[in-house]
């Protein structure tokens, strides 16, 4: 065990993180750690502070703010065991429960097993840190575009550590319809004890999932929302690995989106589960933007097609490889679970066989409102990358010293080079790409991740020029 004489401040907690210790698993690979962890634990095996109930102690970091005082007096008349929160620098009362200064006094003085973080996107980043530091073993962060530089440090913290666990940014949060307890603001009319666990990417459709489990009478055992961000901290595999052991939970709900690959690796868990299950539960998944076209961002920070990731219909076929029954429509969710958990393998309302469309209704959060006119300019739509024009980038390179050749390519193609986020290993990464005749640059592309810890071989340089065709070797610099 590793001891600390004085607390850490969180100015402090970024010079403590080596993302050279963990895989993309979280599993640990080198000596140096963040909490005080035993060496032979990982991230990884924190899934199991998922399993929150009537038990879970629960505080709110930013706890006296108006969104924290709402959703705080709902989860209270709801059941849920809220013990008090956080205002740096105060102490106090609020809603009659205990306010303290920092989380590590919280921790000391109130025994939480959860916080709530209701705190702005730009502070959010500290709010976590400051939580994994006091090892508080579960994290809801419900803020949306925390900046992106913010949630690599954040993970790379997380993965240096076995304690604490993250789910989120950009959730709605976990609800426990069993044990009463809210961690977030779903809806609560929606909801009903049951049998079924589900864990979404939207919180629209994880609540519309909710309501159509609710009419059919299964309930809800468990509710994870996984968050629409490019970065989530709880991802498909963490919450099926806890559903697998909730006895609670019968049945599964996934509803899945465009961006990523977490859908994928999610199949390829499920698949091995099968294997290894006797009598697996059984799954059921949705995946959003099946229409959605190409380079468009629908929504969500993290809901786009990058270089190299597959579309929503590729996740389709992926997830009914593994067995699992596929609907279009989240209000078809419950009758299909319910016809599933009484035996009933009829997939009628699979995705190859949708039954009239035309009798499809509107729900309980979708019901139709008025769409007043605007007499506004409408804004031209928001990008998620930058574009730089060919007569820009070289100019760009010209003026640093990089010699180019100006020939067209012999083969007709068209180069591309990215600069992003690596959603798997949680890391920067280059992308290079290239298309022929039109066709897509997604195709051809090659993912170089970029380890901030380690110092970029010039090898990878000399990989990425012969990608892209370049006729000088680039070397590191």
């Amino acid at each position: 065990m590793i001891t600390r004489k004085a607390p850490l401040s969180r100015h402090r907690i970024r010079y403590l993180v080596s993302s050279k210790n963990t895989n993309r698993n979280g599993r640990r690979t080198g000596h140096s750690r963040f909490s005080t962890s035993t060496y032979r634990c990982a991230y990884s095996d924190t899934v199991s502070n998922l399993n929150i109930g009537a038990h879970t102690r629960v505080i709110f970091q930013g706890f006296t703010g108006r969104q924290a005082t709402q959703n705080a007096k709902q989860s209270l008349d709801y059941g849920t065991r809220i013990v008090g929160g956080v205002k740096p620098g105060k102490d106090g009362e609020h809603l009659g429960l205990p306010v303290l200064p920092s989380v590590r006094a919280a921790k000391e003085q109130l025994k939480p097993d959860t916080t709530v973080v209701y705190v702005a996107a730009q502070q959010a980043a500290s709010a976590i840190e400051e939580a994994i530091e006091a090892e508080i073993p579960l994290i809801v962060a419900v803020a949306e575009h925390i900046p992106l530089h913010d949630l690599l440090r954040v993970h790379s913290v997380l993965r240096t550590q076995s304690k604490s666990r993250l789910v989120g940014a950009n959730s709605p949060g976990m609800i426990s319809s069993v044990g009463k307890c809210r961690l977030g603001f779903h809806p609560l009319p929606t909801f009903m004890p049951g049998n079924v666990a589900i864990i979404a990417k939207s919180g629209t459709l994880s609540y519309e999932t909710v309501a159509s489990t609710t009419r059919a009478g299964v309930g809800q055992s468990l509710v994870i929302g996984m968050g629409g961000d490019p970065l989530p901290g709880t991802d498909f595999v963490d919450a099926l690995r806890a559903f697998e052991n909730d006895e609670d939970t019968k049945g599964i709900i996934m509803v899945g989106e465009i961006g990523g690959r977490a859908e994928e690796d999610a199949a390829e868990w499920i698949k091995d589960y099968r294997k290894r299950t006797q009598n697996p539960k059984p799954i059921m998944a949705l995946i959003a933007g099946i229409q959605a076209p190409q380079g468009r961002t629908m929504g969500h920070t993290g809901a786009f097609v990058g270089a190299g990731e597959r579309n929503a219909k590729c996740k389709v076929q992926a997830l009914e490889d593994a067995g699992v029954v596929i609907t279009n429509h989240p209000s078809k969710f419950g009758e299909g679970m319910k016809r599933l958990l009484t035996g009933n393998t009829n997939r009628a309302s699979s995705w190859s066989s949708t039954s009239n469309p035309a009798a499809q209704k509107r729900q309980i959060h979708t019901l139709l409102r008025p769409n007043p006119q605007s007499n506004t300019v409408s804004q031209p739509s928001q990008r998620r990358n930058i574009h730089i024009a060919e007569n820009q980038s070289n100019r760009m390179l010209k003026e640093m010293g990089v010699t180019l050749t100006e020939s067209e390519d012999p083969r007709g193609r068209d180069y591309f080079l990215t600069v992003t986020m690596d959603r798997t290993n949680y890391t920067p990464c280059i992308i290079t790409s290239f298309s022929i005749g039109g066709e897509s640059a997604h195709n051809n592309a090659k993912i170089y991740p970029l380890r901030l810890d380690k110092h970029i071989k010039g090898s990878m340089f000399s990989s990425i020029a012969t990608d892209l065709n370049c006729q000088k070797n680039l070397s590191s610099p």
